[in-house]
């Protein structure tokens, strides 16, 4: 996976096995649909695979239901912090990805987005 900020919007590029994996391809979001990005430390997300891959405490790659909420999510052995972006009327309400910077990413992304942090 890679992710790429542009000045407008921002890029999530999944590899091959992960577009399998994940039954989606890559993702193109505006600033204007961001709510916010944060990172957050790795925890139990307890939600109703719709698509993709589940193999708890191993990968957790695809559409997840939480509530009435679609969110997707990438984890894989949650060894790192997740990158959370909360989205405003898309498809997902939020994408949440294990990066290893993702510190660093939510504050360039919250940037763009010109909040404050």
């Amino acid at each position: 996976m890679k992710i790429i900020l542009f000045d407008d919007h921002m890029r999530i590029n999944l590899n091959i096995l992960e577009m399998l994996g994940s039954a989606k391809t890559s993702f193109y979001i505006p600033y204007t649909n961001i709510v916010s990005a944060f990172s957050e430390p790795p925890h139990q997300i307890v939600c109703f695979k719709l698509a993709g891959t589940n193999f708890p405490k191993l990968i957790e790659l695809g559409t997840f239901l939480y509530g009435t909420q679609k969110q997707f999510c990438y984890i894989k052995r949650r060894k790192n912090n997740f990158l959370v972006l909360v989205l405003k009327s898309n498809f997902y309400s939020k994408i949440i990805l294990e990066i290893t910077n993702s510190e660093e990413i939510a504050k360039r992304i919250n940037e763009k987005l010109g909040i404050p942090k």
